[in-house]
């Protein structure tokens, strides 16, 4: 009886092994849902009706922190392939062909993929390796480029390999969306009012080129005629204003007020005080600070915020570089400048997922007012500032100088302010600059204020655009177009990437510190661990047989 009893348990087991294939499926049992794609990524998958070729220049020798991103990166495309995608996943080593170190960077340039230099330290030996952490989505008729690596000020190279890992879904995702894009909507950059200089915009708008069509816009192209300015605005989705120094005289504010009671978006990158960097950075080391006064302060009251013509100081701050000493002595330095406000995000918003660190200069704070359009703060400075009225008088100097806490006192400040909701006209029981002007009285919207002009101009090196948010004086990277760009998608209502990008990932690192303190105990459990168990089975198969056999 034993004996035909076993039969059928083997019987049973065999006949599992042979249906198993039958019944392909899988479970994920992380907390965070790691190896489970969103929803937006499995319909989009779904969708596609054509082929998509995935290049990812990981392979050959690469440094075992790119290789678990790499492994990360083969694991999601497998998963969206599960989903029905047709995808042809390539793993291309760049020096392959061996040429010269040179000659590969130099090709991988022209496609704008930069490499990462690691160093690997071992003992007094320096090891240094070139890897290019991207990828290039296309579809056949188009390409996209994807960079797997995400960079933040003060990040380690396993924080940065996190963060990677954890923006892996969103990078192709947002690869796809792009190249299934076919109705882009319209964005419109304010050309006029001395706003941003062409080349000191230029990262932040290209990189808005691959989802948006952009226009120059000129508010004053049609004074005589501001109905057929507004009917021209009115094309946009969204109005960009960076940097203006112009005032706005009342029929310009009245066609900036209509185009939001008609639906219309905006996105203020504004300066509150003037400064003279030329003179502070050049010449005298010094500069006067002074009230910005656009005519701005009547329509934003309106709107809820009061943008304050002062300069803060914060204690955590990004640096600057000076020169100390002078001839063959000269030494340049870094010195933490409390005017360049480096402001951490909160992550509350879809906004700020994923984005980190942002470099302010000289900027101002914002109150928000009571009233029906809702508010949320984007970025706000630390606890420890010190509020500077103006006009008042900026020295280099100040850099040098031992700071004093005590003196910071001004608490949280609020940097940049998101509007939603029903914006009331400004002229609304009053009497309106032009009467030449449709008008409405109210309309749902959106605007986003940023209280520091600069925030989206780049640094130019020879004449050419630099990445947005990287410092040539100080090499430091902030992270201000990808906070801008996420800005812009939010604004736009392109809301399912960014709520990817939110997904929460909990992942697991080894301890490079301890590892070395608990060698020997991980070796000896490596070594006993697999003859423990092997003896249990053992015994229990023993055990087995002496029940049923006698």
């Amino acid at each position: 009886m034993n004996t035909i009893k076993s039969y059928w348990i083997i019987l049973a087991l065999f006949a599992l092994v042979l249906l198993s294939p039958f019944f392909v499926g899988k479970i994920d049992f992380t907390a965070d849902q790691r190896y489970s794609l969103s929803e937006a990524t499995k319909t989009l998958v779904q969708e596609m009706k054509t082929p998509i070729r995935i290049d990812i220049f990981l392979e050959g020798d690469v440094p075992k922190e790119f290789q678990r991103l790499r492994k990360e990166a083969e694991t999601l495309l497998k998963m969206m392939a599960d989903e029905g995608g047709d995808f042809l996943i390539d793993f291309i080593d760049p020096f392959a062909e061996e040429l010269p170190v040179e000659a590969v960077v130099e090709e991988m340039l022209q496609y704008g993929m930069t490499p990462e230099n690691i160093v690997n330290s071992k003992t007094q030996n320096f090891e240094q390796t070139l890897v290019f952490p991207w990828a290039i989505v296309s579809n056949g008729s188009r390409s996209v480029r994807v960079s797997l690596l995400k960079k933040n000020l003060g990040d380690t190279q396993e924080q940065q390999i996190f963060k990677s890992i954890r923006q892996l879904e969103y990078q192709f995702l947002d690869a796809l969306l792009q190249l299934e894009e076919k109705n882009k909507k319209n964005i419109a950059v304010l050309t006029s009012h001395q706003t941003s200089k062409q080349d000191l915009s230029a990262d932040f708008l290209q990189a808005l080129k691959p989802y948006y069509n952009l226009a120059a816009f000129d508010l004053k192209a049609f004074a005589s005629q501001p109905e057929k300015t507004l009917d021209n605005l009115k094309r946009f989705d969204l109005l960009i204003i960076s940097n203006p120094n112009d005032v706005f005289v009342p029929e310009e504010k009245q066609i900036i007020d209509q185009f939001h009671t008609s639906g219309g978006k905006s996105l203020w990158m504004i300066n509150a005080i003037k400064i003279d960097r030329d003179s502070l950075f050049n010449n005298t080391g010094k500069a006067v600070a002074f009230a910005n006064d656009l005519q701005l302060d009547d329509l934003f009251f309106k709107w809820g915020i009061r943008l304050n013509s002062n300069l803060i100081k914060d204690l955590y701050a990004a640096p600057i570089v000076m020169a100390q000493g002078s001839g063959n002595k000269t030494q340049y330095l870094p010195f933490i400048w409390d005017y360049y406000p480096l402001v951490k995000t909160t992550e509350k918003t879809l906004v700020e997922q994923g984005v980190g660190n942002v470099w302010l200069r000289f900027a101002s704070d914002i109150d928000t007012l009571k009233n029906p359009i809702s508010k949320q703060i984007l970025l706000e400075s630390s606890p420890l500032t010190k509020i500077m009225g103006t006009p008042t008088l900026v020295g280099l100097k100040e850099a040098t100088q031992k700071r004093v806490p005590e003196e910071y006192t001004g608490g949280t400040l609020s940097f940049a302010v998101l509007l939603e909701g029903p914006f009331e006209s400004l002229y609304k029981n009053k009497i309106k600059p032009s009467s030449q002007l449709p008008y409405k009285e109210s309309g749902n919207s959106a605007a986003l204020i940023i209280a520091d002009g600069n925030f989206a101009e780049n640094q130019l090196d020879k004449g050419n655009p630099l990445e947005l948010g990287y410092d040539k004086w100080t090499n430091n990277f902030y992270n201000n177009k990808t906070f801008l760009v996420n800005s812009v998608h939010y604004l736009m209502d392109r809301k399912t990437p960014l709520s990817v990008r939110a997904k929460p990932l909990d992942i697991g690192f080894f301890d490079a510190q301890k590892i070395p303190q608990l060698a020997t105990k991980i070796k000896i459990s490596i070594a006993v661990f697999p003859l423990l168990l092997l003896s249990l089975f053992a015994l229990m198969v023993y055990l087995w047989r002496k029940r049923f056999n006698g």
